[in-house]
Protein backbone atom coordinates (compact mmCIF):
# COMPACT_ATOMS: atom_id res chain seq x y z
CA UNK A 1 0.00 0.00 0.00
CA UNK A 2 2.51 2.30 1.17
CA UNK A 3 4.65 1.80 -2.16
CA UNK A 4 1.60 2.98 -4.35
CA UNK A 5 1.66 6.19 -2.44
CA UNK A 6 5.46 6.91 -3.71
CA UNK A 7 5.59 9.98 -5.66
CA UNK A 8 6.49 8.82 -9.64
CA UNK A 9 9.62 10.77 -9.29
CA UNK A 10 11.11 8.60 -6.60
CA UNK A 11 9.94 5.38 -8.42
CA UNK A 12 11.38 6.25 -11.66
CA UNK A 13 14.70 6.80 -9.52
CA UNK A 14 14.56 4.01 -7.52
CA UNK A 15 14.68 1.41 -11.02
CA UNK A 16 18.49 3.78 -11.42
CA UNK A 17 19.28 3.50 -7.85
CA UNK A 18 22.77 1.29 -7.99
CA UNK A 19 24.68 4.12 -10.29
CA UNK A 20 22.61 7.00 -8.73
CA UNK A 21 21.95 6.11 -4.95
CA UNK A 22 21.84 10.12 -4.37
CA UNK A 23 18.99 11.31 -6.46
CA UNK A 24 16.43 11.64 -3.46
CA UNK A 25 18.75 14.09 -1.25
CA UNK A 26 16.74 16.98 -0.43
CA UNK A 27 14.61 16.19 -3.52
CA UNK A 28 17.86 16.69 -6.05
CA UNK A 29 17.12 14.98 -8.95
CA UNK A 30 14.39 16.50 -10.76
CA UNK A 31 11.32 13.86 -12.31
CA UNK A 32 11.12 16.90 -15.78
CA UNK A 33 13.19 18.05 -18.55
CA UNK A 34 14.14 21.25 -19.21
CA UNK A 35 13.83 22.32 -23.14
CA UNK A 36 16.72 23.73 -24.23
CA UNK A 37 17.40 24.68 -27.84
CA UNK A 38 20.35 22.89 -30.20
CA UNK A 39 21.59 26.33 -31.02
CA UNK A 40 22.26 26.93 -26.52
CA UNK A 41 24.18 23.52 -25.99
CA UNK A 42 26.05 24.21 -28.98
CA UNK A 43 27.11 28.14 -27.39
CA UNK A 44 27.41 26.48 -24.53
CA UNK A 45 29.88 23.36 -26.14
CA UNK A 46 31.76 26.12 -28.30
CA UNK A 47 31.92 29.08 -25.24
CA UNK A 48 33.73 25.72 -23.11
CA UNK A 49 36.14 25.10 -25.86
CA UNK A 50 37.17 29.07 -25.74
CA UNK A 51 37.23 29.15 -22.16
CA UNK A 52 39.33 26.09 -22.07
CA UNK A 53 42.14 27.38 -23.69
CA UNK A 54 41.83 30.69 -22.33
CA UNK A 55 42.46 28.90 -18.94
CA UNK A 56 45.07 26.59 -19.88
CA UNK A 57 47.48 29.09 -21.32
CA UNK A 58 46.73 31.35 -17.79
CA UNK A 59 48.07 28.36 -15.95
CA UNK A 60 51.22 28.07 -18.12
CA UNK A 61 52.09 31.75 -17.14
CA UNK A 62 50.71 31.00 -13.00
CA UNK A 63 53.03 28.41 -12.94
CA UNK A 64 56.20 31.21 -14.07
CA UNK A 65 55.75 32.79 -10.63
CA UNK A 66 58.01 31.89 -7.93
CA UNK A 67 57.19 30.83 -4.67
CA UNK A 68 56.47 33.48 -2.73
CA UNK A 69 53.60 35.26 -5.53
CA UNK A 70 52.10 31.43 -5.57
CA UNK A 71 51.45 31.47 -1.68
CA UNK A 72 50.91 35.21 -0.57
CA UNK A 73 49.16 36.45 -3.66
CA UNK A 74 47.63 33.44 -4.87
CA UNK A 75 46.93 31.25 -1.65
CA UNK A 76 48.63 28.26 -3.26
CA UNK A 77 49.49 25.51 -0.38
CA UNK A 78 53.19 25.76 -0.61
CA UNK A 79 53.42 22.24 -0.10
CA UNK A 80 52.30 21.91 -3.55
CA UNK A 81 54.51 23.84 -5.25
CA UNK A 82 57.26 21.06 -6.75
CA UNK A 83 54.30 19.15 -8.36
CA UNK A 84 52.45 22.32 -10.06
CA UNK A 85 55.90 23.19 -11.58
CA UNK A 86 56.83 19.84 -12.51
CA UNK A 87 53.77 17.54 -13.50
CA UNK A 88 53.16 17.87 -17.35
CA UNK A 89 50.23 16.13 -17.79
CA UNK A 90 47.14 17.95 -18.70
CA UNK A 91 44.13 17.47 -16.83
CA UNK A 92 41.46 14.77 -17.88
CA UNK A 93 37.97 16.07 -17.29
CA UNK A 94 36.79 19.12 -15.86
CA UNK A 95 33.38 20.95 -15.83
CA UNK A 96 32.62 24.79 -16.73
CA UNK A 97 29.67 26.58 -14.94
CA UNK A 98 27.73 28.98 -17.33
CA UNK A 99 25.07 31.74 -16.71
CA UNK A 100 23.52 32.10 -20.43
CA UNK A 101 22.27 35.69 -20.23
CA UNK A 102 20.52 36.67 -23.46
CA UNK A 103 23.45 36.79 -26.12
CA UNK A 104 26.29 36.21 -23.65
CA UNK A 105 27.17 33.38 -21.55
CA UNK A 106 29.65 34.25 -19.07
CA UNK A 107 32.30 31.58 -17.31
CA UNK A 108 31.56 31.44 -13.16
CA UNK A 109 33.99 29.10 -12.46
CA UNK A 110 36.05 26.23 -13.68
CA UNK A 111 36.19 23.08 -11.59
CA UNK A 112 39.16 21.46 -13.60
CA UNK A 113 40.05 19.06 -10.59
CA UNK A 114 37.82 16.71 -9.25
CA UNK A 115 34.58 16.88 -11.08
CA UNK A 116 31.76 15.52 -9.55
CA UNK A 117 28.16 15.49 -11.91
CA UNK A 118 29.36 13.31 -14.05
CA UNK A 119 26.85 10.27 -13.45
CA UNK A 120 23.76 13.08 -14.24
CA UNK A 121 25.29 15.23 -17.13
CA UNK A 122 26.53 11.51 -19.02
CA UNK A 123 23.77 8.51 -18.53
CA UNK A 124 21.33 9.56 -16.48
CA UNK A 125 20.12 12.74 -18.53
CA UNK A 126 19.44 10.73 -21.26
CA UNK A 127 17.51 8.49 -19.60
CA UNK A 128 14.93 10.91 -18.31
CA UNK A 129 14.95 13.00 -21.35
CA UNK A 130 14.13 9.33 -23.16
CA UNK A 131 11.11 8.87 -20.81
CA UNK A 132 9.69 12.68 -21.41
CA UNK A 133 10.20 11.32 -25.30
CA UNK A 134 13.05 14.82 -25.55
CA UNK A 135 16.06 13.89 -27.80
CA UNK A 136 19.05 14.15 -25.48
CA UNK A 137 21.81 16.42 -26.45
CA UNK A 138 24.69 14.16 -24.97
CA UNK A 139 23.44 11.24 -27.12
CA UNK A 140 27.19 10.38 -27.78
CA UNK A 141 28.65 12.10 -24.73
CA UNK A 142 29.49 8.59 -22.94
CA UNK A 143 31.21 7.22 -25.92
CA UNK A 144 33.67 9.97 -25.90
CA UNK A 145 34.30 9.91 -22.09
CA UNK A 146 34.89 6.33 -22.24
CA UNK A 147 37.45 6.83 -25.55
CA UNK A 148 38.90 9.40 -23.60
CA UNK A 149 38.95 7.82 -20.13
CA UNK A 150 40.57 4.66 -21.45
CA UNK A 151 43.63 6.65 -23.74
CA UNK A 152 44.34 9.19 -21.10
CA UNK A 153 45.21 5.92 -18.22
CA UNK A 154 47.08 4.23 -21.20
CA UNK A 155 49.00 7.99 -21.27
CA UNK A 156 49.38 7.72 -17.40
CA UNK A 157 50.85 4.35 -17.74
CA UNK A 158 53.23 5.60 -20.43
CA UNK A 159 54.13 8.72 -17.99
CA UNK A 160 54.72 5.75 -15.49
CA UNK A 161 56.89 3.65 -18.05
CA UNK A 162 54.82 1.07 -17.78
CA UNK A 163 51.92 -0.82 -20.14
CA UNK A 164 48.17 0.26 -18.75
CA UNK A 165 47.63 -3.73 -18.54
CA UNK A 166 50.48 -3.89 -15.89
CA UNK A 167 49.19 -1.36 -13.49
CA UNK A 168 46.70 -1.44 -10.18
CA UNK A 169 44.30 1.01 -10.77
CA UNK A 170 42.39 2.12 -8.30
CA UNK A 171 39.54 4.16 -8.19
CA UNK A 172 39.05 6.18 -5.18
CA UNK A 173 36.69 8.42 -3.01
CA UNK A 174 36.00 8.34 0.51
CA UNK A 175 34.31 5.84 2.02
CA UNK A 176 31.45 7.68 3.46
CA UNK A 177 30.53 9.89 0.06
CA UNK A 178 28.10 7.92 -1.48
CA UNK A 179 28.05 10.53 -4.29
CA UNK A 180 31.61 10.43 -4.96
CA UNK A 181 31.81 6.81 -4.84
CA UNK A 182 28.65 6.47 -7.74
CA UNK A 183 30.95 8.97 -10.08
CA UNK A 184 34.33 6.68 -9.60
CA UNK A 185 32.11 3.03 -9.77
CA UNK A 186 30.36 4.37 -12.94
CA UNK A 187 33.81 6.00 -14.15
CA UNK A 188 35.33 2.36 -13.68
CA UNK A 189 32.51 0.50 -15.26
CA UNK A 190 34.02 2.54 -18.30
CA UNK A 191 37.92 1.53 -17.71
CA UNK A 192 38.71 -1.45 -20.33
CA UNK A 193 41.74 -2.67 -18.14
CA UNK A 194 41.64 -4.22 -14.87
CA UNK A 195 40.60 -1.66 -11.73
CA UNK A 196 39.12 -2.09 -8.33
CA UNK A 197 37.65 0.43 -6.06
CA UNK A 198 39.73 1.78 -2.33
CA UNK A 199 38.51 4.04 0.11
CA UNK A 200 40.41 7.19 -0.19
CA UNK A 201 41.06 6.20 4.00
CA UNK A 202 42.56 2.95 3.01
CA UNK A 203 45.52 3.78 0.96
CA UNK A 204 48.44 3.96 2.32
CA UNK A 205 51.99 4.72 1.80
CA UNK A 206 55.64 4.51 2.42
CA UNK A 207 58.99 6.09 1.08
CA UNK A 208 58.72 3.22 -1.55
CA UNK A 209 55.14 3.26 -2.78
CA UNK A 210 51.58 4.10 -2.68
CA UNK A 211 49.30 0.84 -1.62
CA UNK A 212 45.82 -0.51 -1.81
CA UNK A 213 43.72 -2.14 0.81
CA UNK A 214 44.81 -5.04 -0.17
CA UNK A 215 48.25 -4.16 0.11
CA UNK A 216 49.08 -4.02 -3.71
CA UNK A 217 51.22 -1.34 -5.10
CA UNK A 218 49.11 1.60 -6.97
CA UNK A 219 50.27 3.01 -10.07
CA UNK A 220 47.03 4.93 -11.49
CA UNK A 221 44.80 6.69 -8.73
CA UNK A 222 41.35 8.43 -10.18
CA UNK A 223 40.73 9.88 -6.78
CA UNK A 224 37.52 12.56 -6.19
CA UNK A 225 39.52 14.10 -3.36
CA UNK A 226 41.06 17.22 -3.75
CA UNK A 227 44.32 18.10 -3.42
CA UNK A 228 44.10 20.71 -0.96
CA UNK A 229 43.01 17.88 1.73
CA UNK A 230 45.12 15.62 0.61
CA UNK A 231 47.99 18.52 1.89
CA UNK A 232 46.11 18.77 5.19
CA UNK A 233 45.70 15.32 6.01
CA UNK A 234 47.37 13.33 8.63
CA UNK A 235 47.66 9.75 10.05
CA UNK A 236 45.45 9.73 13.11
CA UNK A 237 47.52 7.75 14.90
CA UNK A 238 51.21 9.19 14.33
CA UNK A 239 50.34 12.54 13.44
CA UNK A 240 52.89 12.30 10.10
CA UNK A 241 51.95 14.17 7.39
CA UNK A 242 50.23 11.65 4.65
CA UNK A 243 51.42 14.38 1.89
CA UNK A 244 54.87 14.20 3.26
CA UNK A 245 54.85 10.89 1.60
CA UNK A 246 52.56 11.21 -1.06
CA UNK A 247 54.11 13.98 -2.68
CA UNK A 248 57.36 12.28 -3.23
CA UNK A 249 55.68 9.27 -4.87
CA UNK A 250 54.23 11.14 -7.65
CA UNK A 251 57.23 13.42 -8.39
CA UNK A 252 59.43 10.29 -8.64
CA UNK A 253 56.41 8.88 -10.98
CA UNK A 254 56.01 6.19 -8.98
CA UNK A 255 52.25 6.84 -8.99
CA UNK A 256 50.06 8.85 -11.48
CA UNK A 257 47.10 10.53 -10.38
CA UNK A 258 43.99 11.25 -12.35
CA UNK A 259 43.53 14.11 -12.49
CA UNK A 260 46.76 15.20 -12.24
CA UNK A 261 48.27 18.36 -10.12
CA UNK A 262 48.25 20.15 -13.57
CA UNK A 263 44.58 20.64 -12.57
CA UNK A 264 45.22 22.01 -9.17
CA UNK A 265 46.67 25.51 -11.12
CA UNK A 266 42.92 25.80 -12.69
CA UNK A 267 40.57 24.68 -9.82
CA UNK A 268 42.26 27.99 -8.11
CA UNK A 269 39.53 30.31 -8.24
CA UNK A 270 42.54 32.73 -8.28
CA UNK A 271 43.39 32.34 -11.67
CA UNK A 272 40.12 34.01 -12.54
CA UNK A 273 41.61 37.20 -11.57
CA UNK A 274 44.85 36.53 -13.28
CA UNK A 275 43.04 36.69 -16.05
CA UNK A 276 41.76 39.85 -15.55
CA UNK A 277 44.97 41.12 -14.81
CA UNK A 278 46.58 39.82 -18.09
CA UNK A 279 43.78 41.21 -20.47
CA UNK A 280 41.86 40.34 -23.65
CA UNK A 281 45.11 41.39 -25.63
CA UNK A 282 47.01 38.61 -24.32
CA UNK A 283 44.89 36.01 -25.05
CA UNK A 284 44.30 37.66 -28.72
CA UNK A 285 47.75 37.24 -29.42
CA UNK A 286 47.33 33.83 -29.92
CA UNK A 287 43.97 33.46 -31.48
CA UNK A 288 42.05 32.83 -28.34
CA UNK A 289 38.14 33.19 -29.01
CA UNK A 290 35.82 35.10 -27.03
CA UNK A 291 37.22 36.59 -24.18
CA UNK A 292 33.74 38.17 -22.93
CA UNK A 293 32.41 35.09 -21.28
CA UNK A 294 35.07 35.66 -18.81
CA UNK A 295 33.80 38.18 -15.88
CA UNK A 296 36.17 40.66 -14.17
CA UNK A 297 37.57 38.70 -11.32
CA UNK A 298 39.98 40.92 -8.75
CA UNK A 299 41.99 39.29 -5.44
CA UNK A 300 40.69 42.54 -3.47
CA UNK A 301 37.63 43.98 -2.56
CA UNK A 302 38.37 47.50 -3.41
CA UNK A 303 38.83 46.83 -7.16
CA UNK A 304 35.31 46.02 -7.41
CA UNK A 305 31.91 47.74 -7.08
CA UNK A 306 28.73 45.97 -6.43
CA UNK A 307 26.83 43.75 -7.28
CA UNK A 308 29.93 41.49 -7.24
CA UNK A 309 30.21 38.03 -5.67
CA UNK A 310 32.87 37.38 -3.11
CA UNK A 311 34.50 33.00 -3.39
CA UNK A 312 37.08 31.27 -1.66
CA UNK A 313 39.78 30.58 -3.49
CA UNK A 314 39.60 27.07 -3.06
CA UNK A 315 35.95 26.65 -2.35
CA UNK A 316 33.80 24.14 -3.56
CA UNK A 317 29.92 23.58 -4.08
CA UNK A 318 29.36 26.89 -3.75
CA UNK A 319 30.45 27.02 0.03
CA UNK A 320 31.26 30.19 1.80
CA UNK A 321 29.59 32.17 -1.18
CA UNK A 322 28.48 35.94 -0.20
CA UNK A 323 26.91 37.74 -3.23
CA UNK A 324 26.80 41.58 -2.13
CA UNK A 325 24.69 43.42 -4.23
CA UNK A 326 24.84 46.61 -2.60
CA UNK A 327 25.38 48.13 1.07
CA UNK A 328 22.15 46.55 2.33
CA UNK A 329 21.56 43.62 -0.28
CA UNK A 330 23.49 40.36 0.67
CA UNK A 331 23.33 36.89 0.20
CA UNK A 332 25.23 34.63 1.70
CA UNK A 333 25.93 30.47 1.86
CA UNK A 334 28.86 30.58 4.99
CA UNK A 335 30.64 27.70 5.50
CA UNK A 336 33.47 27.52 8.41
CA UNK A 337 35.05 24.73 6.44
CA UNK A 338 36.04 27.38 3.68
CA UNK A 339 36.43 30.38 6.40
CA UNK A 340 40.59 30.36 5.89
CA UNK A 341 40.94 30.57 2.51
CA UNK A 342 41.61 33.87 0.95
CA UNK A 343 38.95 34.97 -1.70
CA UNK A 344 38.22 36.30 -4.95
CA UNK A 345 35.89 38.97 -6.20
CA UNK A 346 34.06 38.49 -9.10
CA UNK A 347 31.58 40.63 -11.49
CA UNK A 348 28.14 39.33 -10.51
CA UNK A 349 26.02 38.64 -13.28
CA UNK A 350 22.25 37.57 -13.04
CA UNK A 351 21.23 33.76 -13.52
CA UNK A 352 18.23 33.34 -16.32
CA UNK A 353 15.00 31.88 -14.75
CA UNK A 354 13.39 27.94 -14.98
CA UNK A 355 10.58 27.14 -13.95
CA UNK A 356 9.98 23.55 -12.94
CA UNK A 357 7.26 21.61 -11.40
CA UNK A 358 5.49 25.17 -10.28
CA UNK A 359 8.17 26.53 -9.59
CA UNK A 360 10.61 29.11 -10.22
CA UNK A 361 14.82 28.89 -10.35
CA UNK A 362 18.23 29.90 -11.53
CA UNK A 363 19.47 28.12 -13.65
CA UNK A 364 23.35 27.06 -14.23
CA UNK A 365 24.56 25.16 -17.62
CA UNK A 366 27.59 23.48 -17.42
CA UNK A 367 29.58 21.94 -19.61
CA UNK A 368 32.22 18.97 -19.47
CA UNK A 369 36.07 19.16 -20.73
CA UNK A 370 36.97 15.74 -21.53
CA UNK A 371 40.77 15.61 -22.77
CA UNK A 372 39.74 19.50 -23.82
CA UNK A 373 36.68 18.04 -25.70
CA UNK A 374 33.44 19.74 -24.72
CA UNK A 375 30.96 17.03 -24.42
CA UNK A 376 28.35 16.47 -21.91
CA UNK A 377 25.91 19.59 -20.88
CA UNK A 378 23.73 19.55 -18.00
CA UNK A 379 21.80 21.89 -16.01
CA UNK A 380 21.65 22.47 -12.24
CA UNK A 381 18.54 24.93 -10.65
CA UNK A 382 18.66 26.58 -7.19
CA UNK A 383 18.39 29.99 -5.42
CA UNK A 384 20.78 32.67 -5.56
CA UNK A 385 23.69 30.79 -5.01
CA UNK A 386 24.21 27.39 -6.87
CA UNK A 387 25.40 24.72 -4.43
CA UNK A 388 25.21 20.86 -3.97
CA UNK A 389 22.17 21.21 -2.77
CA UNK A 390 21.02 23.04 -5.59
CA UNK A 391 18.86 20.27 -7.98
CA UNK A 392 19.62 18.26 -11.32
CA UNK A 393 17.20 19.16 -13.83
CA UNK A 394 17.53 17.18 -16.95
CA UNK A 395 17.82 19.14 -20.45
CA UNK A 396 16.57 18.20 -23.92
CA UNK A 397 14.65 18.89 -26.70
Amino acid sequence: MLNNLRPPRHEFYEQYKDIFCWYDVDDYACYDVLTVAPSTIERVRRAAASVWKVLNKAGKVMKRFDDQTLVEEFDYPEETLRLIRSNTQAPFIAHCDFAVSNDNIYLLECNAEVATFIVETFKMNGIVASHFGKVDPNINAEAVLKRELNKYIEESARYLGKAPSKCNIVFAALSKAPEDIGTVEYLRSLCNYKSRFCAVENLEMDEHYCYDDTGEIVDVVYRIYPTEWMVEDEDPNSGVSLWDYFEPLVYARKVALINPVSSFVLQNKALMALITELGSDFFSNDGLVDFSHFLPTFMVPDQIKPPYVAKPTWGREGREVEIVKGASEVVTNPDPEYTHYAKVYQQYVDLPCAYVEGNEYKLQLSCFLINGIPEGVAARIGRDVISNNSKFIPVGY
